[in-house]
């Protein structure tokens, strides 16, 4: 949710506290346990902007038993820190599935996003950076830094949609075959949606598009839809429906994954 102007009347400016919150952040990001999206959806990690400290943790496992035992996990660490119109998110995120023992798949992220809010919030500066690693998709390593505009486009008590046209650059390695290296300038636009059926469910939406500036053919497309269901103040049940394409994916590996997870959140 957007940032009122009474906020930004009622927030002290910024001080020594707020730099001893931004590297308290910052040595969670790097210390936390940390989804397997090819694309990382940071639009559904967003908190209602209010003065200080804040975040949630996701835990999700499933165990399945038939001819072999899996054991499969994910773990996701937000925080963000917000004061004035400025914002620092961070994110720590891993993935892994277990057969009989031996781990067959490991992915994970770190990101780490500034936002500066300008007009009351609709419209806002952003910079981001990210590091990202994808055995399943033999990425070995996603390293990209990137910025621009993010609009809020409609938004009312209960309903938003915001739009942002950001460039990035970006460097992969790839565990195939050639050891493939590529860097790129990139577009990476999206639109996010969130609506409050009720006070205790939410549902989002979000898209990204992702072109090569060199060669237009060359994308990557991701949407997640997710429904949050709250039990409590701070617990809440997830079910998230992932969907990334690659136009030109590595190897043999397929350019199209899917996949539905459920969860639990604790918000803090």
């Amino acid at each position: 949710m957007s940032v009122s102007g009474s906020y930004f009347k009622n927030v002290s400016i910024m001080n020594k506290k707020h730099f001893t919150n931004i590297i308290f952040i910052l040595v969670l990001l790097v210390f936390s346990p940390a989804v397997e999206a090819q694309l990382v959806n940071i639009e559904k990690s967003r908190k209602e902007a209010r003065p200080g400290l804040q975040g949630h943790i996701d835990l999700n496992l499933m165990l399945t038993r038939n001819t072999r035992q899996i054991l499969e996990t994910t773990t996701t660490a937000h925080l963000q820190y917000n004061w004035d119109r400025h914002m620092v998110l961070a994110l720590n995120n891993l993935g892994f599935m277990r057969v009989e023992g031996s781990n067959v798949i490991n992915n994970g992220f770190q990101h780490l996003r500034y936002n500066y809010m300008f007009n009351e919030g609709f419209t806002t500066m952003e910079l981001l950076a990210q590091h990202q690693y994808n055995a399943i998709r033999l990425l070995q390593t996603r390293i990209l830094f990137g910025g621009g505009p993010r609009f809020r486009v409609y938004e009312n008590d209960n309903t938003s949609l915001f739009i942002a046209p950001l460039v990035m650059y970006e460097y992969e390695v790839y565990d195939d075959e050639d050891n493939t290296i590529t860097s790129k300038f990139k577009g990476n636009l999206y639109a996010s949606f969130f609506l409050e059926l009720d006070e205790r469910v939410n549902f989002t939406h979000t898209t990204y598009y992702q072109p090569d500036f060199s060669f237009f053919r060359d994308f990557r497309l991701s949407s997640e839809t997710g429904l949050e269901l709250l039990f409590t103040g701070s617990f809440s049940f997830l079910v998230i429906f992932h969907l990334n394409y690659d136009s030109d994916p590595p190897g043999d590996i397929p350019g199209l994954f899917y996949t539905l997870r459920n969860g639990i959140k604790y918000n803090f």
